[in-house]
């Protein structure tokens, strides 16, 4: 069973202020947890229900942790239930430390800037997306939500034990660094040139910046710009695309 003390302590990882006091985050569900140990990543314990045990996933996860050499203990359903942050659990949570990322040293080849990216389901869609499409390097604006949030770790399902770079930066910090390059720097704005019409050689260097859900992007990242770009569409009820799925389409065509 978890003792009181240990539900309370484990709610709390679900705010940020506690996440940086205690220096942990709270992974719920298998998807995620099973990309922890995937990744190496150091957890410090994990709690099963009986009935999850004796599932598939239960089983495999159980296996998984028996080869690290890590400790499993079991709780009721209504404890965990209680630790979590989702409406239904799935019978398992596991704790780790923060990720840590590296410092940057070099600008990253093909990489994604999140400005005031601020629903945490986007946040997290928009990072498993840049896993998938190979990219290792995501930089957030400081007003953007809290990659670390609960809710976005279970969307992006695991994708931040994939980063080389997960890191909370200001615009002008980072860009600074692309001053007199070559890099190509994208901002996605629908009055932008069409992205079938886009001249540029995407296999050079690149960074995508995907701008707030209802402001686009910010007027200060304006002047880094060197090509705006839209997503051409064939409705006209519609104002504009949901941010992840345009974050996946540019990404699809950068990339491919």
């Amino acid at each position: 069973m978890l003792p009181q003390a240990q539900i309370k302590r484990l709610k709390s990882l679900h705010q940020k202020k506690y996440r940086q006091q205690e220096g942990e985050i709270l992974l719920e569900g298998y998807r995620l947890i099973q990309q922890a140990l995937i990744a190496k990543a150091d957890i410090s314990q994990i709690w099963m229900t009986k009935d999850y045990i004796k599932s598939r996933s239960g089983i495999e996860l159980k296996q998984m942790l028996a080869e690290k050499n890590i400790a499993m203990e079991i709780a009721s359903e209504k404890s965990i239930q209680r630790v979590c942050d989702s409406q239904n659990s799935q019978g398992v949570i596991a704790v780790m430390p923060l990720p840590e990322y590296k410092p940057i040293k070099e600008i990253p080849s093909h990489s994604l800037y999140l400005d005031d990216i601020a629903d945490p389901g986007n946040m997290g869609t928009l990072l498993r997306t840049a896993v998938w499409f190979g990219i290792d390097s995501v930089f957030l604006s400081p007003h953007s939500v809290d990659p670390l949030h609960s809710k976005v770790l279970r969307s992006a399902m695991g994708a931040h034990f994939h980063f080389q770079n997960l890191i909370t930066i200001s615009p002008d910090e980072l860009f600074e660094k692309y001053t007199n390059t070559d890099y190509t720097i994208l901002g996605s704005d629908m009055h932008g040139e069409s992205l079938q019409d886009l001249q540029i050689d995407i296999e050079k260097r690149w960074i995508l910046i995907l701008g707030n859900e209802a402001h686009g992007i910010h007027n200060s990242l304006q002047s880094y710009i060197t090509h705006s770009i839209s997503i051409p569409g064939y409705s006209r009820g519609m104002d504009s695309l949901n941010v992840a799925v345009a974050g996946g389409i540019l990404l699809h065509n950068l990339t491919a």
